[in-house]
């Protein structure tokens, strides 16, 4: 039970709204000088942008599931994730100046948050370029734009020298190997357009089979991914609806696990080396 709720939360957390927005308000005060901020993370998304621009610091409250990197577990913690597991008494206790927050799932705190004066960046990051524009912003709010700026020039240090890698390979060939990733079992479950695990995937150079579905997790069938026959599956835990993908399902290029591993489905800059390794097999 324990493991089927953390999956439950992280398909929370994959089907989140679709834009990435900043959102200031009335404000009574300002988070200035940059020492003053104080800052409520919301997520463990959020909470791992901080900690890659070296804006710890500022941090004065994060939330149970924020685990990475392991330091941030030495932070206080307002409480859950989802919206109704959090109070706004909590969150203000820590009297912040700025609360990092996520479209839709923290939706009904940002009014109250705003008309108490305090700034709110609300945070859905669908893409991997997205991901790159939440660190800059995140950067130029906490005074750490020259440490944000490298994270993401780290970032396409990475992507770069992937793409460089599989397109030498597609030359020879032309073709792009074909993957099909369960994110949820019963029902089954994929990512289609505009979804952050798709985006992994093109990145890493591979064809997603369901790249044409509007949904950015849309339900599918075992028929249509038996016609599609593809060349990798993968799948993101025991415990997520039921366990392992059908026993009906084959790859020839093989069956991956990847459900411990959290850089594929957090929109932090980890997400360039999740597209590192999935390249690796892919294209190995």
């Amino acid at each position: 039970m324990k493991s089927l709720k953390k999956s439950i939360l992280f398909l929370i957390i994959l089907c989140a709204g679709a834009n990435l927005c900043f959102a200031a308000g009335k404000k009574t005060k300002k988070a200035s000088p940059k020492s003053d901020i104080r800052i409520v993370s919301l997520g463990p998304s959020a909470t791992e942008v901080i900690f890659a621009i070296g804006a710890q610091d500022l941090l004065v409250a994060r939330t149970d599931l924020c685990d990475y990197p392991p330091e941030a577990k030495n932070i206080p913690s307002v409480g859950g994730f989802a919206g109704n597991t959090l109070s706004l008494e909590s969150i203000i206790s820590y009297e912040p100046t700025l609360v990092y927050l996520f479209a839709e799932m923290h939706e009904g705190f940002v009014k109250p948050l705003q008309d108490l004066g305090i700034q709110v960046y609300r945070s859905n990051a669908t893409s991997i370029e997205a991901v790159k524009n939440e660190v800059l912003d995140i950067g130029k709010l906490t005074g750490h734009e020259k440490q944000a700026q490298k994270v993401v020039k780290e970032m396409d240090e990475k992507l770069n020298r992937t793409k460089k890698m599989y397109e030498t390979k597609i030359a020879a060939d032309g073709k792009l190997p074909t993957v099909y990733w369960e994110v949820w079992h019963s029902p089954m479950m994929s990512c289609g357009k505009n979804s952050f695990m798709g985006d992994i995937i093109s990145k890493a150079g591979g064809k997603n089979i369901f790249a044409d579905e509007e949904a950015a997790y849309p339900m599918v069938s075992e028929e249509a991914v038996l016609l599609a026959n593809p060349d990798f599956i993968f799948y993101s835990g025991d415990g997520m609806g039921g366990g392992k993908p059908s026993e009906l399902l084959k790859a020839k290029g093989g069956i991956y696990y990847m459900g411990d591993d959290d850089s594929f489905v957090r929109s932090t800059p980890r997400c360039a080396d999740a597209v590192e390794k999935l390249a690796a097999i892919l294209w190995n």
